[in-house]
């Protein structure tokens, strides 16, 4: 099942595959009031607050997750919804922090390699 978005800077479609992972996010301030993140961007940066669900999302997908793992990740932290279809309501929450930048879609940046190949 693929997600639509009507948003220009996220994809068009974001299927069960698709890598997902933090975007560049400069800084993070927590507090009993809430999170906001500080989002790195060409054209200046932004404070963006999240919401709880926000937050989890963020820490769930950790260094890196595919929207399915993502999904079985908040099933676990979160448990089944009370309302609405669980995969639904993360590709949502996907899709409005994509919206933020706060997470991205694509590769997941390698770390340094250099050790991997031998002369």
């Amino acid at each position: 099942m693929k997600a639509k978005s009507e948003c220009p800077d996220v994809p068009a479609e974001l299927a069960s595959d698709t890598l997902l992972r933090q975007g560049d996010l400069l800084d993070a301030y927590a507090t009993d009031d809430g999170t906001v993140v500080l989002v790195g961007a060409v054209t200046g940066h932004r404070v963006v607050r999240l919401s709880p669900l926000g937050l989890v999302v963020r820490e769930a997908i950790g260094t890196g997750a595919t929207l399915a793992e993502l999904e079985v990740e908040m099933r676990r932290r979160l448990g089944e919804p009370p309302t609405g279809d669980l995969s639904q309501l993360v590709r949502s929450a996907v899709l409005a922090l994509m919206h933020e930048r706060v997470i991205v879609a694509g590769q997941v940046p390698k770390d340094d390699n250099s050790g991997d190949f031998a002369p």
